[in-house]
Formats: C-alpha cells, sequence, structure tokens
C-alpha cells in the first residue's frame, strides 16, 4: 500500500509518502510479538535538500507496533532514489536489518 500527496512552497517539499511492505518475520523477545510488517514515512524536505529522514515501524500481523524509529538516507541513496518510492523501503530495511519480501 503506498499513499502519496504533495505540493512545493518557499522551498519546501511537503511531501507524504506511506509505503508498506512485508518482510521476513523478526521475532522480539520477551514474547513482545512477530513483524511481519514494515512502513515507512518520508517525512518533509527541502527542495534543495540531498538527503532525507524516514520514519519507520515494525509492525505485528494485527498491526501492533513492536519497534519505531528514524533512518536519514545518505546521499547517495537519496540521489538514487528517482521515482520508485520502493527504493526508500529498501534502504530503510537494509538499514534496520529486515528483508522485505518480493510478492
Amino acid at each position: 500500500m503506498r499513499k502519496r500527496s504533495s505540493s512545493v512552497g518557499n522551498n519546501n517539499i511537503t511531501l507524504i509518502i506511506y509505503t508498506m511492505a512485508k518482510i521476513q518475520p523478526v521475532i522480539f523477545p520477551l514474547n513482545a510479538g512477530t513483524a511481519t510488517e514494515m512502513s515507512v514515512l518520508i517525512l518533509n524536505f527541502e527542495t534543495s535538500a540531498t538527503t532525507c529522514t524516514t520514519y519507520y515501524e515494525l509492525k505485528s500481523d494485527e498491526g501492533t507496533v513492536l519497534t519505531n524509529g528514524n533512518y536519514t538516507l545518505t546521499e547517495q541513496e537519496f540521489a538514487a532514489w528517482g521515482t520508485d518510492n520502493e527504493w526508500v523501503a529498501e534502504c530503510v530495511a537494509k538499514a534496520i536489518g529486515v528483508t522485505i519480501i518480493k510478492e
């Protein structure tokens, strides 16, 4: 699932890109649960930006958030982004050590 909306003004991009991907299960300790989904939200950035920050969540099948955090794309990752928003999810997954399941 991907949602996208955008507007440009004052050199800022208000961009909401939300990507959800199935991941290989990640078991959390102390019976917290098993993550099977990763969602990634790309946070606002300026039009002159060379990088951007994301907010990610790892969730169970029931939608319970088991962990979350931020990841900032490197300049190289940002430059390679292009128009494929799945690229950002792949960068986050690699950085946090999870594997996206391709359907």
